[in-house]
């Protein structure tokens, strides 16, 4: 297991010198390339709480009683399968901001922007938008900051999370295979963290839901950050403990993705989702300065890779 850690480290930096360009460029990059060498659930725990010791805290901090509650779920089987669903009326207004702003094939950048509903190519599997685009959509700076979500994540963490690794994007059906995130895999993003997931169509079972297996994320089995088969997953965790997350557009979910999970292929129908890590330690995966200006009301600590200070 560990010489599997070790092959993803070394695909993920494959010399030296490659790593220390890496971090002088942007020094997010030392944790994250060091996190396949600590990919075990309890070499993650242990290093998580020495970042969370040096993390800001709030004052006086009493979470509420839903926040408990959905803290002690999601350390037992790593999945809020779901949380109080966004107004209808709030998501038309977002769906909308989406279909009318252009995407990209994440697989096939070369190939331009392009409508959500004129995907660039018959292999395009999903269309992307960038974190700017989803900052500036309708309330999803609110929908990010949802005070129990938030709470949530400080009860998880130890500390204040980092909202990180914000995310948009619509699913295609009909394509001849699962590419990417399509696949079951962990993500080793963070050494501690959640994402929050906001269906933003209707997702029925052969629209693309997001599938995760139960108490994964307390395990060591299998190699981490690489692409996992059914069979190998099922084997090792067990069929019955797959959950796929179905619901109405507004519907919302919570994850530890270091349990393995993926989102479907669909069969027919487009899926829009939005999504949202909530972290320790920041990742590589937003820009390097904040994009948005200060605004009150949002939490200055939580916001900084999304905020300007």
């Amino acid at each position: 297991m560990i010489g599997s850690w070790q092959d993803n480290f070394r695909t993920r930096i494959p010399s030296l010198r490659g790593f220390v360009q890496r971090v002088l460029g942007d020094r997010r990059n030392l944790a994250y390339d060091m996190l396949p060498l600590f990919a075990s659930p309890g070499a993650r725990s242990f290093v998580a709480q020495g970042l969370a010791s040096l993390g800001s805290k709030t004052v006086e901090f009493m979470p509420s009683a839903q926040a408990r509650i959905w803290h002690t779920q999601l350390e037992r089987e790593g999945i809020v399968p779901a949380i109080p669903a966004v107004p209808e009326d709030q998501v038309a207004t977002l769906r909308r901001y989406f279909e009318n702003i252009p995407c990209l094939d994440p697989y096939r950048a070369h190939l331009g922007s392009f409508t959500f509903d004129a995907p660039a190519s018959p292999e395009t599997n999903m269309g992307y938008y960038d974190a700017a685009q989803i900052l500036a959509a309708p309330g999803a700076l609110d929908l990010f900051n949802d005070p129990i979500v938030l709470e949530t994540a400080e009860l998880y963490l130890g500390c204040k999370p980092l909202i990180d690794n914000i995310g948009a994007w619509w699913s295609y059906p009909g394509r001849p295979a699962a590419k990417g995130t399509q696949r079951y895999h962990r993500d080793l993003d963070s050494f501690a963290g959640f994402k929050l997931f906001i269906y933003l169509t209707d997702v029925d079972t052969d629209a693309g839901p997001h599938v995760f297996m139960k108490g994964s994320h307390l395990s060591a089995l299998l190699p981490t950050g690489r692409a996992c088969s059914d069979e190998a997953v099922h084997a090792n965790f067990g069929a019955d403990n797959e959950i796929a997350i179905t619901g109405t557009a507004g519907s919302r979910f919570i994850a530890d993705t270091f349990g393995f999970h993926k989102g479907l292929l669909p069969g027919q129908g487009r899926r829009l989702l939005l999504t949202a890590q909530y972290n320790v330690n920041a990742s590589p995966h937003l820009p390097p300065s904040p994009s948005l200006l200060r605004r009150g009301g949002y939490d200055a600590d939580i916001n900084r890779l999304i905020m300007k200070r």
